[in-house]
């Protein structure tokens, strides 16, 4: 009879003289264990190995009888027993580690990287179970979400999005974790004392290190060459995991200095959110800690981060009340032809006169990226102004509006849905509105961008590229996307005027476009001799103060000389 069969409910266990009932449960868990590695460990919650089974001698180099009695952590590298002695201690604390890569010295062989999964089962005195399999030659273990090369980490966009998932699965809830984050001074001298491969080694300790003492065993992220974030339980020892870092570091370093370690934690129970708003600051917060690169790293963190998080998530609520409440005005500047100075189209612009959002209009449309609420409020922009272009329409003739669309938003599968549906249910805009990608949010997938775009051109609405010229990829997105429009960055405009080499690359730019049949917009023309200028670069159309300013009583048929011209406060664009 095979003891390992599966027994059917209310079936007797197979008889077996030598396996009592407990060492049937164990036949059942190591044949389950087996499924997915080549050996398990069992240990007590101190650590002592009291049964092993499997290929031990190939991934351990010890026979199974062997390896009884000794410290699990005795049979890891010595570079890596803090890290092993630190999974097993959350095993001990009746949580689990999974896919954690670990060096051991095999008697008598090369060292080996094993794989490592741990658990702990309560029925069985604690004991912690351990299955180990080898890791193939440049296998990632580690599953899901960017990473850093070098550590195995999380990168901040991905730390980021694991934080936020945690943050609202848990809502409410008891389980609420701590964000920390881990600040290096004087990584970069040790960098320079170590060799490549010292540094190398440095940093895989550091990584596998960060990810067993984080939540789930995977959400500890690199943001910085001296900076770290951590996901964790609310019971984790600090001063410990700082000491262990240094230790770490001092081992490393031939001088034996190493690095000074500072650690911050922010909290969201105190905080009056949901769980979303919560995720949004704090995925906001970590962006902030990740861009800081060039700034003292201890002083950085001896600032209060909650209170950067509090005020992150009160510009949170504020931006959504002025979006779902439409508390802001749109303002329209005119695109105009270069050769005719008649207006051509109309750029409609936000302005924040009534809002409680203490930003200006360009802060305004950064941090609704940076904290996702981009696509919200472009909708709200088209909706104010498809209902402004409704109102003109029935007084006369217009020309088109151009709303921005950002990068975030044309990639989103919701928002183009949500705003095809809009232009269905609105068809007397049809040939009056038009929309301008804008690139202060990188488009991360150009060919699903591109299929957006290709769709709305198909209906017949124009597609602009905004602030081509102000980017890296700006090229690639001239490659990739298929546009009616490419608007000339203003930065890129006033370069060109001013440098011989700035009006080649300029002139090459224009003629590029007009080679595909792509017309070509100048932003802040000012006066006279930058228009006279961008003709001969042969541009075709331009906008800026020396033809119009920004209007939220503009008459959009065209009539530039009609309603008031206000002073512009910020554009987006």
């Amino acid at each position: 009879m095979n003891v390992l069969a599966k027994t059917q409910p209310g079936a007797e266990k197979p008889e077996n003289p030598i396996m009592d009932s407990s060492r049937y449960e164990m036949a059942r868990l190591l044949a389950f264990a087996f499924c997915s590695a080549d050996a398990l460990v069992e240990t007590e919650p101190d650590g002592r190995i009291v049964y092993a089974s499997g290929a031990t001698g190939l991934l351990f180099g010890h026979k199974p009888d062997a390896m009884v009695g000794e410290t699990f952590e005795s049979l890891s590298a010595k570079e890596d027993r803090a890290m092993l002695g630190a999974l097993l201690k959350r095993v001990a604390n009746g949580e689990r580690f999974q896919d954690i890569p670990i060096k051991v010295s095999r008697s008598g062989d090369s060292d080996a990287v094993l794989s490592l999964n741990g658990y702990r089962v309560p029925d069985l005195s604690n004991h912690c179970f351990v299955t180990a399999r080898i890791v193939e030659t440049g296998r990632d273990v580690a599953n899901g979400g960017e990473r850093n090369a070098e550590t195995g980490l999380l990168t901040a966009d991905g730390f980021g999005e694991s934080v936020k998932a945690h943050v609202e699965d848990v809502a409410g809830g008891d389980n609420q974790g701590e964000m920390t984050f881990v600040g290096l001074s004087g990584m970069s001298d040790l960098k320079d004392r170590l060799g490549d491969d010292e540094h190398q080694g440095l940093l895989r300790r550091l990584g596998i290190f960060m990810k067993a003492v984080s939540l789930g065993g995977d959400t500890a992220a690199q943001l910085g060459h001296n900076r770290f974030g951590l996901l964790h339980s609310p019971d984790l020892d600090l001063e410990s995991v700082e000491g262990q870092i240094s230790q770490f570091a001092r081992d490393a370093d031939p001088k034996g200095i190493g690095v000074s370690v500072t650690t911050q934690s922010v909290g969201v129970e105190t905080m009056d959110l949901t769980g979303q708003d919560v995720a949004q600051a704090l995925i906001y917060t970590i962006q902030q800690v990740a861009r800081e690169g060039g700034k003292d790293i201890s002083k950085m963190l001896s600032s209060d981060l909650n209170a950067q998080l509090n005020e992150a998530a009160n510009k949170i609520a504020q931006v959504k009340t002025t979006i779902e409440t439409g508390q802001f005005d749109v303002a329209f500047q005119a695109i105009v032809s270069l050769a005719s100075r008649k207006a051509h189209h109309f750029e409609a612009l936000i302005r924040l006169n009534d809002s409680p959002v203490k930003m200006n209009p360009f802060e305004f449309v950064c941090f609704s990226e940076e904290v996702g609420l981009i696509s919200e409020f472009d909708i709200a922009m088209c909706r104010k102004v498809i209902g402004r272009i409704t109102s003109a329409v029935e007084r006369g003739s217009v020309l088109p509006v151009a709303v921005n669309i950002s990068g975030y938003s044309i990639g989103s599968d919701a928002f183009v849905s949500e705003l095809r549906e809009m232009l269905t249910e609105n068809p007397e805009v049809h040939g009056s509105i038009m929309f301008e990608i804008t690139e202060t949010a990188r488009i991360d997938d150009l060919v699903k961008a591109n299929t957006a775009i290709r769709g709305l051109r198909a209906d017949g609405f124009h597609v602009c590229l905004d602030d081509f010229g102000s980017g890296e990829s700006a090229f690639e997105y001239l490659r990739e996307l298929e546009v009616d429009f490419v608007k000339i960055d203003g930065m890129y405009v006033k370069d060109a005027a001013k440098s011989e080499k700035d009006r080649a690359f300029l002139v090459a730019m224009s003629g590029l476009c007009r080679d595909l049949g792509i017309a070509t917009i100048a932003e802040f023309i000012e006066d006279e001799e930058t228009l006279e200028f961008l003709k001969e670069c042969g541009v075709a159309y331009g906008q800026g103060y020396l033809f119009h300013k920004p209007d939220v009583a503009a008459d959009l048929s065209g009539n530039l000389n009609a309603g008031k011209n206000l002073k512009r406060k910020g554009a987006r664009g």
